[in-house]
């Protein structure tokens, strides 16, 4: 499955790697779609600036797509 061109997904974390580029920081998460019932584990990568608070290991986050690219992440309570 690849990202939309446009949208949103609610998603959990299940892996969560930060790494850098060109002095850039991003976070390579691996999660699942909570609406997907086949479960199939997805990798993201999302920038920084589009992330706040620090991502974890099982937070429930909102992720908005934007030419299929996380443009902003919003953790759900």
């Amino acid at each position: 499955m690849q990202p939309p061109m446009v949208g949103t997904w609610d998603v959990e974390l299940h892996h969560v790697r930060p790494f850098t580029i060109h002095g850039d920081i991003y976070y390579e998460v691996h999660v699942i779609r909570t609406d997907d019932p086949a479960n199939k584990m997805l990798s993201l990568r999302i920038p920084q600036h589009a992330i706040a608070p620090p991502p974890l290991p099982g937070q429930h986050w909102r992720l908005t797509f934007l030419m299929g690219q996380v443009t902003t992440a919003e953790k759900l309570p």
